[in-house]
């Protein structure tokens, strides 16, 4: 049973490491660093919260049930830390904004110098590291102790569910997904609670409810706290893991490309296991400009003139597969191409089906032949410096848009158009020799 408090924990130090990396340069953004604190003490929440950690914390300090204050006091201070952030995000007249978070800290702050004044006259021999709230339910000043902490958890919660659910029509995005992640938090907070106070109130009229104090409640909690933690982290880190997810998308299409130009140029700079997706695009993309940079002189127009032809006559076959093969390649261009972000043209009204897909045919037709004159120009500038520059010249327009840059990337794996053009390169230079 201990993991439901473990791995919450481990969880939201995770979600804190990619917020500190989301973070660099933006310390000095207090709801940057608002939001990082609020997943940072949650973390160390959750992990002071689990049973073993209770034990080795009594342990160290010798005193018997000392995590119970602690504990209260670091939940009442993440309570506070919930509010103050939501308080902070909302926004508003600085001077009612600070106000608000003075007052809500103020309050806090007693609170938790009365958990911890209550702990001290109480009474509490026994260790008790799961069933503390139902075990010492009728010890004076314990029992306040506990109704304190619970009572202020729920103003915090049932405020903060309240400052969601009105806001929440106001806004949309990833900051309404965020106010729904925190408001579905709530609720399973509030949850909880229930249960909590169910089984403290069974012991105050002599039943055993225990079960809902040490079996129901901490999986309650430790969804909530995740819940929570991820709808205030979501806006900020959400646009970073989402760039990520498409550089490590676009990483992966762009890979042929990038192994057809490596050999040509040293990398730019080393790369780490630990550099996250977009560093490592931007490291390819360096490698694969700066080996079409060395092609540049070797690019054959006439390659790519030969290549589009065959190209072409394969693609205008009357067969069905042929036509069945073409109408797949324009798909996945069209795909990456919705994929990286870039806008698709749409067709007139009046232009047909057919004609749509005689110039997909096409447009696969240049990436194809591109790619073609590019895998002659790489044999070409791999062989010795004798090699002579071809008469005409030619340019690669696809390396100049991301989708293309992938249908080239595609073309080169795949085209047996290509492969073709690479041996016959290959095949003349060794003429040459």
């Amino acid at each position: 049973m201990d993991f439901v408090f473990y791995i919450p924990g481990v969880i939201l130090l995770i979600t804190t490491v990619f917020k500190l990396s989301a973070m660099r340069g933006s310390w000095r953004d207090p709801l940057m660093a608002a939001s990082g604190s609020v997943l940072l003490v949650g973390a160390l929440v959750c992990m002071l919260s689990a049973p073993p950690t209770i034990s080795v914390v009594n342990s160290l300090t010798g005193i018997e049930n000392f995590s119970a204050p602690l504990v209260y006091s670091g939940m009442s201070a993440l309570s506070a830390c919930y509010l103050v952030l939501m308080i902070a995000w909302r926004g508003g007249e600085p001077e009612k904004v600070g106000r608000a978070a003075r007052l809500v800290v103020g309050y806090y702050a007693l609170v938790i110098v009365g958990i911890v004044a209550l702990f001290g006259l109480a009474d509490v021999p026994v260790e008790r590291t799961r069933d503390l709230d139902t075990y010492y339910a009728n010890t004076p000043y314990m029992r306040e102790m506990i109704l304190l902490y619970l009572v202020s958890h729920t103003a915090a919660t049932v405020t903060l569910a309240g400052m969601c659910l009105s806001w929440l029509r106001e806004v949309h995005g990833l900051t309404r997904r965020g106010l729904t992640l925190i408001a579905v938090g709530a609720m399973f907070d509030l949850s909880y609670q229930i249960a909590k106070y169910a089984a403290i109130a069974a012991r105050w009229d002599g039943r055993d409810w225990d079960f809902l104090s040490t079996s129901v409640s901490p999986p309650l909690v430790a969804i909530a706290g995740v819940t929570v933690a991820a709808g205030f982290a979501l806006p900020r880190i959400g646009p970073f893991i989402a760039a990520n997810l498409r550089a490590w998308r676009r990483h992966r299409l762009l890979h042929p490309l990038w192994a057809e130009m490596r050999d040509l140029r040293a990398l730019a700079s080393e790369t780490h296991w630990w550099d996250p997706p977009v560093v490592r695009l931007a490291q390819q993309e360096i490698t694969i400009l700066d080996g079409v940079l060395v092609c540049s002189p070797y690019l054959d127009n006439d390659v790519r003139k030969a290549a589009y032809a065959v190209v072409r006559v394969q693609a205008t076959a009357d067969s069905l597969p042929s036509r069945r093969m073409w109408t797949r390649l324009s798909g996945l261009v069209q795909r990456d191409r919705r994929a990286l972000g870039a806008e698709t043209p749409r067709p007139d009204h009046g232009t047909s089906d057919q004609g749509t897909a005689g110039q997909a045919v096409v447009d696969q037709a240049d990436i194809e032949a591109e790619a073609a004159m590019l895998a002659a120009a790489k044999v070409r500038a791999s062989a010795s410096p004798s090699t002579e520059f071809p008469s005409d010249v030619g340019q690669l327009q696809s390396i100049k848009q991301p989708h293309l840059m992938v249908g080239l990337a595609r073309a080169l794996a795949s085209s047996p158009v290509v492969a073709d053009a690479r041996r016959r390169a290959a095949m003349q230079e060794v003429r040459h020799d």
